[in-house]
Parts: C-alpha cells; sequence; structure tokens
C-alpha cells in the first residue's frame, strides 16, 4: 500500500531505458541511428533540461553528449536504473507505475520502415530489461513503428508475446506525420491490441522529428510548442476514436490520452455531441452521439496541480481521471505527486480510490489488492 495510505498506480510515468540503449541496433542500422541522434539533437535544441526535471544536478542549460550514438542526459539515476527507480517510486507513494518510452518520433524514424522496426524493436526490449528488475511494480507500453501498420502490429504481437509480463499496452503519437489515426490503414493495430485486450494509448508526438506539425506550426518557442501540442493533440486523438469510427469499428479498446490535462474533454465532448446532432450525415462511421463512444473506454492522466479533477468527475465521471507522476520530465512534481494530491481539501475521499488507482488498473488491466 502507497505511503500515504491509498493504493497508487502511476498511469504516466517515464525513463525505464538502460544507458546506452540506441547502441544496442544491429550493425547494419548504425549509421542511420547516428543520423537520427543528429536530427533529435537539433530538434530539442532550448528544451529545459534536456527534457528532464531542472534541479541542482540537472542545470536548466544542459548540453547534450557529443557521441554519435550519444542522446540522453545525466539526470535522475531512476531513470535508467531501475534499482534506483524502484527507490524514487517508494519514495513518492507508488506501488506500481505505467512507463513511457521517449517521444522523438521512433515511430517513423527518418521514413524508413525498417529502421522504425529496428528502432522500436531495440528500444522495446532494453525496456523490458529494465522492467523485468521488478515485473510486479514496474510496467510498460510498447512504441511501433506505426509508419507501416503491418509492422506496428507484428512488434506489439511480439511485445505480448516475448515480454507479456511487462507490457500492458501500446503507445502512439496522436497522428503519424500526414495520418489521422482513423486512417483504415490503421485498423490493423488497432484489431490486433482489441484481440491482445491490451490498452491503446495516445502520447503527444506533435513536435518530433520527421512528423508533420498539426497547430504548432504558427508557434517556435518551447513554451508555446508544448503548451498547445498535448491537448490539441489529445481532442484530435478522440476527435478520430468517435467521430472518425475507430471505437465503432473496435467496441472493446480501452484508449487513454496520456499528458493532456483534463479540463477539455467535457467541453470537447459536449461540442462533439452538438456537431453530430446537427450534421450526422458528416459522420457516417458513427450511429450516435460521440460521448457514448467515450462512456467505459476513455481516459485521462491528471498531475496533482490540476484544479479541473473535481470539476470532470462531477461533469462527466470520476472512472476517467488517472493519476500520473511525469517523473522525471523538466516539469514534474517529484517527489511530492502523490502526496499533494492526498492533501488537497477538494478531493474527497469517494474520488481518490478511482484517480490513484481503479482507473489505471482498468485501463492497463492491473490487479488491485484486495
Amino acid at each position: 500500500m502507497g505511503r500515504y495510505g491509498h493504493y497508487v498506480i502511476d498511469a504516466d510515468g517515464h525513463g525505464g531505458e538502460p544507458k546506452g540503449w540506441r547502441k544496442r541496433i544491429p550493425d547494419q542500422f548504425k549509421s542511420q541511428m547516428a543520423e537520427y541522434i543528429a536530427v533529435m539533437k537539433d530538434t530539442y535544441k532550448g528544451l529545459p533540461g534536456a527534457g528532464m526535471k531542472v534541479d541542482k544536478t540537472n542545470p536548466r542549460g544542459v548540453e547534450r553528449p557529443a557521441g554519435e550514438l550519444d542522446f540522453d542526459v545525466e539526470t535522475r539515476p531512476g531513470v535508467s536504473d531501475p534499482k534506483a527507480r524502484i527507490e524514487d517510486m517508494d519514495e513518492e507513494g507508488i506501488d506500481v507505475a505505467v512507463l513511457y518510452p521517449p517521444g522523438s518520433g521512433e515511430e517513423w524514424a527518418l521514413g524508413d520502415p525498417k529502421f522504425a522496426q529496428a528502432v522500436c524493436r531495440t528500444l522495446n526490449d532494453a525496456r523490458a530489461e529494465y522492467a523485468n528488475h521488478a515485473p510486479n511494480r514496474i510496467k510498460l507500453v510498447a512504441k511501433l513503428p506505426m509508419i507501416d501498420p503491418s509492422l506496428a502490429a507484428e512488434e506489439l504481437e511480439r511485445c505480448m508475446s516475448e515480454h507479456g509480463n511487462v507490457f500492458v499496452g501500446m503507445v502512439t503519437a496522436t497522428h503519424i506525420r500526414e495520418k489521422n489515426l482513423d486512417d483504415p490503414s490503421f485498423d490493423i493495430v488497432w484489431e490486433t491490441a482489441q484481440r491482445l485486450d491490451t490498452a491503446v494509448c495516445t502520447h503527444g508526438g506533435g513536435q518530433a522529428p520527421g512528423q508533420q506539425k498539426f497547430v504548432i506550426d504558427r508557434f517556435d518557442t518551447r513554451l508555446a510548442i508544448h503548451a498547445i501540442t498535448h491537448p490539441v493533440g489529445a481532442m484530435h486523438a478522440v476527435y478520430n476514436f468517435t467521430v472518425g469510427g475507430i471505437w465503432a469499428k473496435f467496441p472493446n479498446l480501452r484508449v487513454g490520452f496520456m499528458e493532456a490535462a483534463i479540463g477539455w474533454l467535457p467541453f470537447w465532448l459536449e461540442r462533439l455531441d452538438e456537431h453530430w446532432e446537427h450534421i450526422p450525415e458528416q459522420a457516417p462511421a458513427i450511429d450516435r452521439k460521440p460521448s457514448s463512444y467515450f462512456a467505459g473506454k476513455g481516459y485521462l492522466t491528471t498531475e496533482p496541480e490540476e484544479s479541473m479533477i473535481p470539476y470532470l468527475a462531477s461533469a462527466v465521471s470520476p472512472e476517467i481521471v488517472c493519476y500520473s507522476s511525469d517523473y522525471y520530465h523538466w516539469d514534474c512534481s517529484f517527489p511530492k505527486s502523490v502526496k499533494m494530491l492526498e492533501e488537497r481539501p477538494d478531493l474527497t475521499e469517494e474520488i481518490k480510490p478511482y484517480l490513484f488507482s481503479r482507473n489505471a488498473a482498468r485501463l492497463y488491466k492491473l490487479p488491485l489488492p484486495a
């Protein structure tokens, strides 16, 4: 049981990649990996703390390493060392953490499906090694080469077959280059996830190298890009799964829209319903209001400072929002995120079990203590 009285599942943590994992890429892809890393270094200039929490050991202006196959900066040990991660989870009050991989366009790396497949496979295997230090407490979502949906489905199948003790889902960017997620080419991915009964989660991706920009093309500061891309991308993805018909085709999918805040959801579902009521003929993939497809299948994550948790619980349902640590990103609240939520006077004892564990347990099919 978590140190603050509730069993806690972190529905969206980060890290879990052993140091130097990119060097494990098969030899035939090493020159492409060097090219890809150079692109990433150029894309992520000016990111506070190189994407990690800014503190005394990780300054705001940290530089990327010079080696052509080296990208990650030195930061908190738990990012790459699972033993240290368990210690950090205990300090924060987390019982189980679901870890998300880097979001650097691995899904379509260099626009080359075979290279993207190799990057995703290398990443997934390295992360499985990390998680297997404590497979009952560290869980993962798989990164897939979505540039080629057949290869993506194949990699999801492989991860669940070879590493099913630690993988509990898949992650995708909120759009894949020029394609929306409701593009029929992705049906093989959703069919595979539904058959395997594993979670599907969207997580940003609008700013990644090689991505076709969505909305953020008019902005050039990190503040604007980061603030806009996550919630607008999640709204885009919710549209695809509801109006776009993904849930109509695959009604048993459990879908998380991660790290995008939460206050926009009631407005967005209401607006989609209103538009469908007026012009349903322009939504031929569905036969009822969009919000009905989201109900019972869609989930969001919240960080501790978000004031909209009680509003969303009352306006839509308490069975939607999952706690997220966002460990160890530059804007996370480690090590106080669970404590901050536990001590909020606006969160009732009725809401807290859903927030801390029940909703994430449903999304990822994780057991809860008796």
